[in-house]
């Protein structure tokens, strides 16, 4: 397949998933187009993109527009837990240890929490829980209010519900939201971890040229925002819709543009002089660890579920081509008015970095299904298989 070919099936896929005014900003990692990265974006006559306040953004703004990335956040999660603690050794309590938490959550392993399998109940996806929900929203406002919870009878009743760290698969929000917190290692619960976090993130986002990105805040949503679209229709102008409860920061409140996240990309692909420096920390996120068995939420985990995903720390390895997983990394989001997804080629050394890599940002649906046929076209495959996290946030 021709440079060009490639470019303009890539080009069909793209303005086949729009509608209305959805804005979608691509970028593809490929020695067939550009290791450096090349940009797709909605190109049709007479489509216009909007920002949050339901305004025309032109074309070369596009690059630098702000979506919710939704889950792709616990990828960035993990690099910053490792950025203040060193290691991915030890457990919430170790890491965090001035918090007052039940012994089932402060003895959680934080290498469990990274492969999605820290014993906590599913809080996104699909079946949904039948037990209903975990840990409400309202416990998850604040870390007094977080904390508070987990000194409740309602946990107490609840408590039954986690299995053992390292048992089984099951995709927990609450565990990466905790694995953020403990990273931190805040002195007390009066501590404002969400801007704590903001700060770390700037920090890390500062050395990889991402200015871009950051946790969502309401003031954001205006005209550097696309338009979120749920349900086929546009977010209405007055903000209500966009982000996610405070507490929820860990595993999914960044936003960013497409130009960071081709940076982010590039850096995880190995291409990036930072890659170099980080090569140990990289191989260590990117390194697969044996399927889970899923959880089965009776306390029989796996007994009458297919398996888990083969999963990384943080990354998950989706099948290619309808055979194994092993060969692609990939973390996918969503969240009402978003979704997103990245991915790109296992690789092991610095002299031969990964050479095809993609990242779709979405307002609307099917992000997914977007970066899984782009990225087989990439590797030459039949497909790439989709990921079990979900479409919903919180």
């Amino acid at each position: 397949m021709t440079s060009s070919d490639l470019a303009q099936q890539i080009q069909n896929i793209v303005n086949q998933n729009v509608s209305g005014h959805m804005a979608m900003a691509v970028y593809v990692v490929s020695p067939s187009l550009s290791l450096a990265g090349q940009f797709f974006s909605p190109s049709i006559d007479n489509f216009t993109i909007w920002n949050a306040n339901h305004e025309a953004v032109s074309a070369s703004d596009i690059p630098e527009l702000q979506f919710e990335i939704a889950s792709i956040s616990k990828v960035f999660a993990s690099r910053i837990f490792y950025q203040l603690q060193g290691s991915y050794d030890g457990t919430i309590g170790t890491c965090a240890p001035n918090l007052a938490l039940p012994a089932a959550i402060s003895q959680l392993p934080i290498s469990s929490i990274g492969a999605y399998c820290s014993g906590l109940p599913q809080d996104n996806g699909s079946p949904p829980d039948p037990r209903g929900v975990f840990c409400p929203v309202t416990a998850q406002q604040n870390l007094q209010t977080l904390v508070d919870w987990f000194a409740s009878p309602d946990y107490e009743n609840k408590s039954t519900w986690i299995c053992n760290p390292g048992a089984c698969y099951s995709y927990s929000n609450l565990a990466w939201n905790l694995l953020a917190i403990a990273g931190l290692s805040p002195a007390d619960t009066s501590v404002d971890v969400a801007s704590l976090y903001n700060t770390q993130l700037g920090k890390l986002c500062g050395t990889l040229n991402m200015p871009n990105t950051q946790l969502f805040s309401q003031s954001l949503v205006g005209s550097n925002m696309a338009c979120g679209y749920a349900n086929g229709q546009p977010l209405p102008v007055n903000g209500k819709g966009y982000g996610i409860p405070p507490m929820i920061f860990g595993s999914g409140g960044i936003v960013s543009c497409a130009s960071d996240m081709l940076q982010w990309l590039l850096y995880n692909m190995g291409q990036l002089s930072a890659s170099s420096s980080d090569f140990g920390l990289l191989m260590a996120e990117q390194t697969a660890t044996a399927p889970q068995p899923k959880c089965g939420y009776t306390g029989k985990c796996g007994t009458h579920e297919q398996d888990g995903p083969m999963t990384a720390f943080g990354w998950m390895l989706p099948t290619v081509g309808g055979g194994s997983a092993g060969s692609v990394l990939a973390k996918d989001g969503g969240l009402l008015g978003f979704t997103s997804w990245m991915g790109f080629e296992q690789w092991s050394s610095l002299e031969s970095p990964s050479q095809n890599g993609v990242v779709v940002l979405k307002a609307g649906q099917n992000a997914s299904q977007i970066g899984q046929s782009i990225m087989a076209l990439l590797v030459g495959a039949s497909d790439v298989g989709p990921l079990p996290s979900g479409d919903v946030v919180a």
